[in-house]
């Protein structure tokens, strides 16, 4: 494929993503409702911290079940969706609207930035302006769970996006695998973020405008490099080891009912590089144990592809069960601080590897460099890696989130 017509599919994507038919309120019972969430975390001023419709600070947008009640013992499950490239939270209002009437859970769409990519931005090693994936799995969560009683046990966590959305959803999903169980990619641009196609695609972005400052190198870093390897959801295979995985795309030729958007052929070749990369994506995480269900259907980079995607997820089930503690699992990692399977862990000094710990029943090993702590019940540990230790009884994190 010509350089020339993947920097176009990639302009078009960006202006499809924009584009949201505002839908009037129908017969749906649910509830919405919107706060502000300002934090340190995220400079608005900088490339990949603006805001869509020039807001100042993020927003999200909550989705509440019919009959919610605050007080709730049990519970409710939790949905968080994360919108595509040139768009926000609002992107979101017309799918509550249409496809989760009767919903028994809580959807939470929080703004990620017009480009903001789902990821700490490398931004020449200072790893943050903006830290989306601190805020959204630090800070976002965090005042969720305070507002709302949200149910316990992975099961019932699930993530799901569109486009960038959906390569924000697999990084988070494979970040934080203990907490959600379920991941659902809606044409996610791209599982590879080590590929050609994505350092193409992300450079080229300035040339639709509105997206100055953003580039591959500011993002991810050098393409070869640890840190773009350690947020790749493809690089981190390892960690989807217990997920419920539904990845989706068109193959780029339009479907019979949709009818022709103004860059049709444009929208067909974004959609069509997605696609190429879907199996090769649920192929190396299904050999990592994860459950995976991969489609391709016809379809463009558009929302008719999305949104009959979205009623495919809902009878796939975002919140099916899946193992709530394994003793068997892997996890690669570039983060500083975070939490896997119940131990929470932090590095003495941001690390220059992509650290990678296992666990197999008692046993805990770990390559890599550097220092790291890691806690989990009354557990202590303070070790150097590499490292293969035996966890006592007092290590095992069963019970803890």
């Amino acid at each position: 494929m010509r350089q020339s017509n993947f920097v176009s599919a990639v302009l078009a994507g960006a202006v499809v993503l924009a584009l949201v038919l505002v839908v009037p309120r129908g017969a749906s019972a649910g509830q919405a409702r919107s706060f502000g969430l300002p934090s340190p975390l995220v400079d608005i001023n900088a490339p990949g911290g603006r805001l869509a419709d020039g807001r100042t600070a993020p927003k999200v947008n909550v989705y509440l079940p019919d009959g919610f009640n605050r007080k709730s013992k049990k519970g409710y499950p939790v949905l968080y969706l994360l919108h595509g490239a040139n768009g926000g939270t609002d992107s979101w209002i017309p799918t509550f609207e249409r496809f989760f009437e009767n919903f028994k859970g809580i959807v939470v769409a929080p703004d990620g930035g017009v480009f903001g990519m789902y990821v700490n931005w490398w931004n020449g090693g200072k790893r943050a302006g903006p830290a989306w994936a601190s805020y959204h799995l630090g800070v976002l969560r965090r005042e969720i769970e305070r507002r709302y009683p949200i149910r316990k046990g992975r099961r019932w966590h699930a993530i799901g996006g569109i486009s960038m959305g959906g390569q924000g959803t697999l990084r988070y999903a494979a970040m934080l695998p203990g907490y959600f169980g379920a991941a659902v990619g809606l044409s996610p641009a791209v599982p590879d973020m080590q590929s050609q196609a994505a350092q193409i695609g992300i450079n080229v972005l300035p040339l639709a405008g509105g997206a100055e400052g953003v580039s591959y190198d500011a993002v991810f870093g050098p393409p070869d490099g640890y840190w773009a390897e350690g947020n790749s959801p493809m690089a981190l295979a390892p960690n989807f080891g217990h997920t419920r995985i539904y990845v989706t795309a068109g193959d780029g030729t339009n479907c019979p009912q949709d009818p022709e958007t103004p860059n049709l052929s444009l929208d067909a070749l974004t959609e069509s590089q997605i696609s190429a990369q879907i199996e090769p994506f649920a192929d190396a995480v299904r050999a990592r144990g994860a459950d995976v269900t991969a489609v391709i259907t016809c379809g463009v980079h558009t929302f008719g592809v999305w949104d009959r995607a979205i009623v495919a997820a809902r009878k796939w089930g975002f919140f099916r069960p899946v193992a709530e503690h394994p003793v068997k699992w892997a996890y690669r990692t570039v983060a500083t601080s975070g939490e896997m399977w119940g131990f929470h862990f932090r590095f003495a000094k941001p690390s220059t590897v992509v650290a990678g710990l296992r666990r197999n029943g008692k046993r805990l090993a770990a390559s890599g460099s550097g220092r790291v702590r890691l806690t989990g019940l009354k557990c202590r540990l303070n070790l150097k890696l590499p490292f293969k230790v035996k966890l006592g009884r007092k290590c095992n994190p069963v019970g803890k989130r």
